[in-house]
């Protein structure tokens, strides 16, 4: 019989979501860090802010994912206007699967699916 703690994100007594290490499987090395799953209101609202927002609301729907999902290294906020698009990339989507409970690849493979389908919707306008 599935049980309700199989089907729940674990929290830790101070009542914040556990973190867990993952490997960033599309970096050379899969160099590891300490990364925790957004919630599914946490990820509703950055799909939002990302689908119907201004190009800066969508910058903020990226860094929200790392700023809410990475724990080691912790970045602040300036460090994370400079962040590397390889980095920005690789957490991201270590922070999604973990969230989603799918393979870094799958959530890799959804993100080049949506951005043809918007690269061909901007050929036909």
């Amino acid at each position: 019989m599935l049980k309700s703690q199989d089907m729940v994100f674990q929290r830790g007594e101070d009542g914040n979501l556990l973190s867990q290490e993952v490997a960033l499987d599309s970096i050379e090395g899969k160099p590891v860090v300490k990364i925790k799953p957004l919630t599914r209101g946490k990820l509703m609202e950055i799909y939002n802010k990302a689908k119907t927002g201004t190009p800066q609301e969508k910058i903020e729907a990226d860094n929200e994912i790392i700023k809410e999902g990475l724990v080691e290294p912790k970045l602040t906020d300036e460090q994370l206007k400079d962040i590397k698009p390889l980095f920005l990339s690789a957490c991201s989507t270590a922070i999604m699967a973990i969230s989603l409970g799918v393979t870094q690849n799958e959530v890799e493979e959804k993100a080049t699916s949506m951005l043809k389908e918007q690269e061909d919707e901007l050929k036909k306008n």
